[in-house]
């Protein structure tokens, strides 16, 4: 049995908003190392007063790599989603004015 067209608006809508919270929700994060700690070396060895630059561990960080290629993946989702829709609606507008004459 076909999908009801109300559930199936019911269901694209619900995805829809869901989709654009959680892309706003990882927005900052991405662009961020994973929250669980990294094991660090461990040495007796003093520090030899070199500043640490963090930025290196964080772009190869494989956690916000996954995310951020999530977070694009979602995006072009959302983007065809919209396109699919809009064709769709033109379709069964010009079809339903083709009808009514």
């Amino acid at each position: 049995m076909p999908t009801e067209p109300i559930d199936s608006l019911e269901r694209f809508g619900a995805a829809y908003l869901r989709l654009r919270q959680l892309l706003a929700d990882v927005g900052d994060a991405q662009w961020r190392a994973g929250k669980s700690p990294v094991p660090k070396e461990d040495t007796t060895e003093r520090s030899k007063g070199l500043t640490s630059d963090p930025t290196p561990s964080i772009v190869v960080d494989a956690r916000r790599l996954a995310l951020r290629a999530a977070a694009i993946a979602a995006g072009a989702a959302l983007d065809q989603a919209g396109r699919v829709m809009q064709a769709a609606e033109r379709h069964l507008n010009d079809a339903f004015e083709k009808w009514q004459g």
